[in-house]
């Protein structure tokens, strides 16, 4: 049976439509992701005080451990070193009272009562010695510091944000599924992480590292976080980007 032309196209389009989705549902579509720091850590002041030393500024590169500034610390240094001097006066003694109490000079109340007098400096002593670090902020974390809340010569208190740091050698992205979509995914699982660098297309690779096991009883998703290491530090936080299974 011979068709007019046009009415041969419409009948084919059904046809059509079928195989191209066919084709897109085997190609199983990327998902879209955020990047986000491996870790983000506030430092802030552990006591009431006033800033005398910044050490490292936004920008910088530090390692855990390094100073990020200094509080005024002259009262906590002495009675730390005061509290040392005592400790090495109840040591000296505390010798002298174990040869007495060997030569039976003294009794055994008074050798151990030295004793606990002893172990009663050395714990004055620690006392002073953590109070003093205490004015001392150092880093916590390996990282880049982000944001300096405070400067030279403001005062402080207890608990108040003084430095925000990001760990980004290494980045998770996270992004959503529908809970009957979570057969493609599996932790540990390889996927590639596809964006965008000027005018370059770069892919990495990384690794399924968390999946909620909640899902959202309003939108039906749930979240996955994919670890993807990142030495050269290009993957910045906040970059959008899209996830697909490693080919």
């Amino acid at each position: 049976m011979h068709l007019p032309r046009p009415l041969r196209r419409l009948l084919l389009l059904p046809v059509l439509a079928c195989s191209a989705l066919g084709g897109q549902a085997a190609e199983q579509p990327r998902l879209d992701g955020l990047v986000l720091p491996f870790r983000e850590v506030v430092v802030a002041s552990p006591v009431q005080s006033v800033i005398v030393q910044i050490a490292h500024r936004e920008g910088a590169s530090v390692k855990a451990g390094d100073v990020l500034a200094q509080l005024y610390s002259r009262i906590e240094e002495l009675d730390m070193l005061r509290t040392k001097a005592a400790l090495e006066k109840r040591e000296f003694d505390f010798k002298g009272s174990n040869n007495l109490y060997a030569d039976k000079i003294i009794s055994q109340d008074e050798a151990l009562k030295n004793k606990i007098e002893l172990e009663l400096a050395r714990l004055q002593a620690e006392q002073a010695t953590e109070l003093f670090k205490q004015r001392t902020l150092l880093a916590p974390i390996d990282g880049l510091i982000v944001e300096q809340m405070r400067e030279v010569g403001e005062s402080v208190t207890a608990t108040q944000p003084v430095f925000r740091l990001v760990d980004i050698a290494q980045v998770y992205v996270q992004f959503y599924i529908r809970a009957e979509e979570l057969g493609r995914f599996t932790l540990g699982d390889a996927v590639e992480v596809h964006y965008q660098s000027g005018e370059k297309k770069i892919v990495r690779r990384g690794k399924v590292d968390f999946i909620d096991p909640r899902v959202d009883a309003a939108s039906g998703l749930l979240r996955v976080k994919v670890l993807v290491s990142n030495p050269d530090r290009q993957i910045m936080p906040g970059l959008r980007v899209e996830i697909a299974p490693a080919s």
